[in-house]
């Protein structure tokens, strides 16, 4: 299972560092705060949207993600307090935390402080 992981960290690390910037959906300019893109994000017309069952995580509410070419995406993941929003998050990152045993976990691990959303909208991210 070690083994397993490692080798699919290692893909998501390639993944993650060849990824372009997609530019999906287009009217960033309009996004001035982390609240605003979340917004935006969760009502645009999107090819691909779906959402995870959560389990039994303490800490998050709901993740869901958001894709215009099912290669990169949005990622958002809505906590008690703060929801978190991950920008070129690909497709492979969202299915392998989607089937992650500890979401918060694999969250923390793989995602958390990567595929950060660039721009205005970064000013209130955490």
């Amino acid at each position: 299972m070690k083994k397993a992981i490692l080798f699919l960290s290692l893909i998501f690390a390639g993944l993650y560092l060849s990824a372009e910037d997609k530019d999906c959906p287009p009217n960033k300019e309009n996004w001035n705060s982390e609240k605003d893109a979340i917004a935006a994000i969760e009502t645009a017309v999107f090819e691909h949207k779906e959402t995870a069952d959560i389990g039994s995580e303490s800490w998050i509410n709901t993740i869901a993600y958001y894709s215009c070419d099912m290669e990169y995406g949005y990622l958002i993941v809505k906590c008690d307090k703060k929801s978190y929003i991950h920008h070129n998050v690909p497709v492979g990152v969202w299915t392998a935390l989607k089937e992650a045993k500890s979401k918060g976990g694999y969250y923390n691990f793989y995602i958390k402080n990567k595929f950060k959303l660039q721009g205005k909208a970064q000013r209130d991210a955490a």
